[in-house]
């Protein structure tokens, strides 16, 4: 089963008042993998206006109004907390105590919500269903009275969790804000056309086809950033020495176009794949990528194993979803058997390598992998994934829990020994996950850098009795 993140954010301030809504969707457009649950913009034009729909960026009608603007923000929601309701999709609509009107769009997930819930008192700003309303109220309860620099140096230590966020506030000069969490855990960056700026949670956003801006930097783990009609200003209020970035925008969350902290997608897939052919090599007649997230580490295998690479899955792409998002396990299983087709003529009586990014549960890799090429007449089936074992939950918005996930069972083994179970388990001639160090290696970043608890059980923490002021 696959895996999926919560949600992006896109914002956009052009120099003069102009077509912000076609520029917001063509970022959502490119953004799409990141959520599918609804979709909704706020721009600003004599006051804020702000529209939502449910379902994909295809399915909507939002983008049709012509509301000419200079700011705007947008979102996609795959909802972790908070139901899957218009009313909870976002931008979300608030006020400060203050009077500041201003609308929120939130990508994370928080650790402590019902302990913050409790020092915000909410029952005086009415039910809180979910944690972008929780975080809202927190960074926009003293808009008015604080500067948002000051506000977020006092509320980040109170939050455990990752948060990429984006305020569009009409509070006397409208202003877009870009909040970064001190870990970094959730990506953010910033692109620039001339004198007009966006920010987006991923770096392919800007491209040409989509909204033709350079990609400039990352936005800091602890930066606060805003946009308004004066242009850019970068305040770093927090600089610690750990953070940490989420491995599984490298190995799957991310589109393979996109570059997350300097580090471009395709290559450390790549380089995954690589690994994989020299760590547990097999004489075989072909690999095979899963689709779409496969495909850059089935192409390191095929080129350091010199093993042909052959498309044999065919993606549905009309009707395409990622099946993680489904609600429950019996929508999942039947997503499963129809989102590929298989070309049975290409694997009858082959040894076939089938290269994937990572097992969740096993739904996928067994019905709509294994059993596939076992009914189309595969001889064997070697089962490589570029992800070591999962076996831990993510408390920081990837919607999976311990018990479910198909080797956490095995927790405690060697790592052949847990290759070996799952492979059995699912039905593969053999089965090989890459290794921890593997991983780390194929990023390039330090282990202070990066999150692995799903792997490891270690999750980053930050020691708040230090200083980590930046100012």
């Amino acid at each position: 089963m696959k895996l999926t993140e919560h949600c992006s954010v896109v914002g956009v301030s052009i120099t003069d008042t102009g077509d912000v809504i076609s520029l917001l969707q063509e970022g959502l457009n490119a953004l799409q993998h990141r959520g599918q649950e609804s979709v909704g913009i706020s721009v600003y034009n004599n006051g804020i206006q702000t529209f939502k729909s449910m379902g994909l960026m295809s399915e909507s009608t939002i983008f049709r109004n012509h509301v000419k603007a200079s700011l705007g923000i947008g979102h996609e929601r795959y909802s972790t907390s908070g139901d899957s309701t218009l009313e909870n999709a976002q931008p979300l609509k608030m006020r400060s105590k203050h009077g500041v009107d201003f609308t929120f769009a939130f990508n994370g997930n928080l650790r402590n919500a019902s302990q913050l819930k409790a020092d915000i008192g909410y029952r005086d700003w009415g039910a809180i269903n979910s944690d972008v309303g929780l975080i809202a109220t927190l960074l926009g309860r003293d808009l008015g009275a604080k500067s948002i620099e000051e506000i977020y140096h006092d509320v980040a230590p109170k939050i455990n969790g990752s948060y990429s966020t984006l305020m569009l506030v009409d509070g006397g000069k409208p202003t877009i804000v870009a909040i970064r969490d001190p870990l970094g855990i959730r990506p953010l960056c910033l692109g620039k056309q001339g004198d007009s700026y966006f920010i987006a949670s991923e770096s392919v956003a800007f491209a040409d086809c989509y909204m033709d801006a350079e990609f400039i930097r990352d936005i800091e783990p602890g930066e606060v950033v805003t946009l308004d009609d004066a242009g850019l200003h970068a305040c770093q209020v927090f600089d610690c020495p750990r953070h940490g970035h989420c491995m599984f925008e490298w190995v799957y969350f991310a589109r393979m176009d996109s570059v997350v902290e300097g580090i471009p997608v395709f290559r450390v897939r790549e380089r995954l794949g690589r690994v994989l052919a020299e760590r547990s090599p097999v004489d075989a007649d072909m690999v095979i990528p899963v689709p779409d997230s496969g495909r850059s580490a089935a192409t390191g295998y095929s080129l350091a194993s010199q093993i042909p690479h052959r498309e044999v899955f065919q993606v549905d792409r009309y009707a395409y979803r990622r099946i993680f998002i489904m609600p429950n396990q019996a929508m999942r299983e039947r997503k499963a058997s129809k989102k590929l087709n298989i070309l049975p003529s290409l694997v009858k009586g082959k040894r076939v390598i089938v290269v994937d990014d990572s097992i969740v549960r096993g739904t996928n890799m067994r019905n709509m992998v294994i059993n596939k090429l076992k009914r189309a007449g595969a001889k064997e089936i070697h089962v490589r994934i570029s992800c070591p074992p999962l076996m831990n939950r993510c408390p920081y918005g990837v919607d999976f829990h311990k018990g479910e996930l198909i080797t956490s069972k095995y927790q405690g083994l060697t790592h052949e020994e847990i290759c070996h179970k799952t492979g059995h388990e699912l039905g593969a001639t053999s089965l090989y996950y890459n290794t921890l160090d593997d991983l780390k290696t194929a990023i390039g970043l330090d282990e202070n850098q990066l999150c692995l608890g799903c792997l490891t059980g270690e999750y980053p923490t930050i020691d708040w009795t230090q200083n980590h002021s930046a100012g």
